[in-house]
C-alpha cells in the first residue's frame, strides 16, 4: 500500500502543491490512455503526468489523471473497484475477445431466451480465476501478451484471481445484449463476455466498452475531452477535502 511509503504529512505537502491536481477525465473511444495525458500535459504546460487504469482504445469512459506531485497518489487509486457497461454480440468469437481483430462467426449458434441469459450470467457473480487475454499489456516473463501475439509467437496467458459483485441486464435482443458490471479492479470484462459466450454454447465478444465508476467517483463529474481547455480541466479536479476524507475512511486499499 502506498500508505506505506507516504505518512499523512508527505500527503499534505503533495495537496498543498499548487501544480498537484487529480482529475477525472471522460476519455472517448478511439484514443489511447497516453493520448489523454498528452493532451492534459500541454493543458497545464507540466511534464510530469500521469494516470491511473488504463482503457483499450476501443473503450471509453472516466480516467483518473493526476499532474505534479500527485502522480505519487495514483496507487492510491489502482484497487479501487470498477464499474462498466458492456455490450455483446453473441454468435462470434475473436483472439481478442472484442473487435481488435478478426471475428469468426460461429454459423452453429443457437438463439437462446433472456431467461437462460440471466441463468448464465448470473454464474459469474462472485470470487474465480479469469483468464487473461492473450491481447493484453500483461507480463509473462518479463515480456507483453500482446506484443508476442502480434510477432505470432505462442502465448499462454495466465489467470488471474478477480471478484464480479454485480452484473445487471440492461438491454437483450439476440445476439446482442447490453450489460452493467460492478467489479474488483483488474478484471478483463472481455474475458467475462468471452466466459459467458462459452457459457451459453455460442461465443461471445465485447462490441463496445464504457467504465462508469472508480470507486465512489462517477463519470458524471468527469471532464470531457472534446473542447477540454484547463476551465473544465480544474471544474473536474477531487477536491483535496476528498482525497483526505478517503484516506481517513480506509476507501483505498
Amino acid at each position: 500500500m502506498l500508505a506505506l511509503k507516504l505518512n499523512k504529512e508527505k500527503i499534505e505537502r503533495i495537496l498543498a502543491d499548487g501544480a498537484s491536481g487529480i482529475f477525472l477525465i471522460d476519455k472517448p473511444k478511439g484514443l489511447h490512455s497516453f493520448n489523454i495525458v498528452s493532451r492534459v500535459r500541454r493543458i497545464l504546460d507540466l511534464k510530469k503526468v500521469g494516470f491511473s487504469g488504463t482503457l483499450d482504445p476501443l473503450a471509453s469512459g472516466l480516467m483518473i489523471v493526476a499532474s505534479g506531485q500527485a502522480t505519487k497518489l495514483l496507487d492510491l487509486f489502482h484497487n479501487l473497484s470498477k464499474e462498466y457497461e458492456a455490450e455483446i454480440i453473441f454468435g462470434q468469437t475473436s483472439s481478442s475477445f472484442d473487435l481488435e481483430q478478426a471475428v469468426v462467426i460461429n454459423e452453429s449458434a443457437q438463439e437462446f431466451s433472456k431467461d437462460e441469459l440471466l441463468k448464465a450470467i448470473n454464474k459469474f457473480v462472485g470470487e474465480q480465476m479469469q483468464q487473461v487475454p492473450v491481447y493484453s499489456a500483461v507480463k509473462v516473463q518479463g515480456k507483453k501478451l500482446h506484443e508476442m501475439a502480434r510477432r505470432g509467437k505462442e502465448v499462454i496467458a495466465p489467470k488471474k484471481k478477480v471478484n464480479i459483485f454485480k452484473i445487471e441486464l440492461l438491454e437483450f435482443e439476440y445476439p446482442k445484449a447490453k450489460i452493467s458490471v460492478a467489479c474488483s479492479a483488474g478484471t478483463y470484462i472481455r474475458s467475462l463476455v468471452s466466459d459467458l459466450g462459452n457459457e451459453l454454447g455460442t461465443g461471445a465478444i465485447l462490441s463496445d466498452l464504457r467504465r462508469t465508476a472508480i470507486g465512489d467517483y462517477t463519470i458524471e463529474k468527469a471532464a470531457k475531452v472534446d473542447g477540454l481547455d484547463k476551465d473544465k480541466l480544474l471544474a473536474s479536479q477531487i477536491a483535496a477535502s476528498q482525497i483526505r476524507r478517503d484516506l481517513n475512511s480506509c476507501n483505498f486499499v
